[in-house]
């Protein structure tokens, strides 16, 4: 009986960490479903991760998505010499959300019955800067955010939503930047 007991605690406690939506929001807004008419040729690319996780699995899933997506790219990061300036330059920050906002631990203690939300700006920041000809062309960064809702009607869809959207957002804005477009002239 307590052994039963025990295995219902854990899986409320389980159920209750994973009750929870987020939506993600860029700054500016990514035109995701979209498909570019013309993409721009990269040739060589330099990727550039500041992280507070050694080893971030966000940062190999995207530089992974960059291969893919400009698949006959050079990576010049790794190169010691001097070279001129890549193609494309992605700079990705990935901060720390801080752990879990105030109002949560209360939806915790109440073993999900009060709702909270919380609201995170800033999650990563995706820097492209496109150079053509050996000199600066365009540049643009997208400041993904997040708002998450727990609650204890949320478990249903907490369980079916595996998707990793921040990677999603980023192979978008990477496909939204490299559309072909004009030189800024500044």
């Amino acid at each position: 009986m307590h052994r039963l007991i025990a295995n219902g605690l854990v899986f409320i406690s389980i159920a209750i960490l994973c009750s929870g939506c987020t939506s993600y929001s860029s700054q500016p807004t990514i035109n995701e479903h979209v498909e570019p008419e013309e993409k721009e040729n990269i040739f060589s690319f330099s990727y550039e991760v500041n992280s507070p996780w050694k080893d971030s699995r966000f940062a190999r899933d995207a530089y992974a998505a960059t291969l893919k997506f400009i698949p006959g790219a050079q990576n010049t990061s790794s190169n010691l010499t001097a070279l001129p300036l890549p193609t494309l330059e992605i700079k990705i920050s990935e901060f720390s959300s801080g752990g879990a906002c105030a109002q949560e631990y209360l939806t915790g203690l109440s073993l999900g019955l009060i709702p909270s939300w919380c609201s995170r700006p800033n999650l990563f920041k995706f820097n492209f800067i496109l150079n053509k000809d050996h000199s600066f062309c365009r540049q643009r960064t997208y400041s993904i955010s997040s708002t998450s809702f727990s609650h204890l009607t949320m478990i249903p869809f907490a369980l079916f939503n595996a998707e990793n959207q921040p990677l999603t957002l980023y192979k978008a804005a990477l496909k939204d930047f490299l559309q072909r477009g004009q030189c800024t002239t500044s």
